[in-house]
């Protein structure tokens, strides 16, 4: 019974998630968590306090933020479940990259894009490295490495192949005549943190999920 109970919390934090009731969102999830954690229910436990971190994000509540997804890792790592430990880095990442500290959100990115190219799952893989990139860019890293083409460009110039290779990566990276580093808005990350948990939701059971 309990366990039924915790499934239908956790359902009511991501339908709450989803409506943008974030305070309702995160009683249900640690409500939820509780219920598993009293059933021993490792896992599930992980995935709510995964999903409470990432409503505190979003609400900006850091601390309680850092400690949801502390711990959620922990017990990631313990199980071990190292699809969910990369998922748990990756909203680590997001975490710091809010911050605005970038060296901690560069190492955790890094870290789950490795866990997740070691599993082979490339499109948990890409939708990380994006961000990472992303951040990269804002740090200057590629226009250090790049500059001189950029301004090449910019003053009219003939493109070389290398000049238009490195178009095409400010263009894809949206720093290229755009006005410099473009940082991921919210709104992006509300999209892409609802596509995790609702990917989550959509695995069946005894899979291991994509996301969350």
């Amino acid at each position: 019974m309990n366990v039924d109970r915790a499934r239908h919390l956790y359902d009511e934090g991501i339908d709450a998630y989803r409506a943008g009731e974030y305070e309702e969102a995160l009683a249900a999830l640690l409500k939820a968590r509780q219920l598993f954690a009293g059933e021993g229910l490792r896992k599930e436990e992980s995935e709510a306090l995964n999903d409470a971190g990432v409503v505190c994000i979003q609400m900006e509540d850091w601390e309680a933020a850092q400690a949801h997804l502390d711990e959620a890792l922990t017990i990631r790592m313990a199980l071990p479940d190292r699809s969910g430990q990369a998922v748990t880095l990756g909203n680590l990442g997001m975490l710091y990259d809010r911050q605005d500290q970038a060296d901690k959100a560069i190492e955790a990115y890094e870290e789950a894009v490795a866990i997740f190219r070691d599993l082979g799952e490339r499109g948990n893989e890409k939708a990380v490295a994006r961000q990472l990139s992303k951040l990269k860019v804002q740090r200057g890293k590629f226009l250090e490495a790049m500059d001189g083409y950029r301004e090449g460009l910019e003053e009219g110039e003939e493109a070389s192949g290398k000049q238009k290779l490195a178009r095409k990566l400010f263009q894809m990276l949206g720093v290229f005549g755009g006005g410099g580093a473009g940082a991921i808005s919210p709104e992006e990350d509300e999209v892409e943190e609802e596509e995790e948990i609702e990917e989550e939701e959509q695995e069946p059971e005894g899979q291991e999920p994509s996301e969350g």
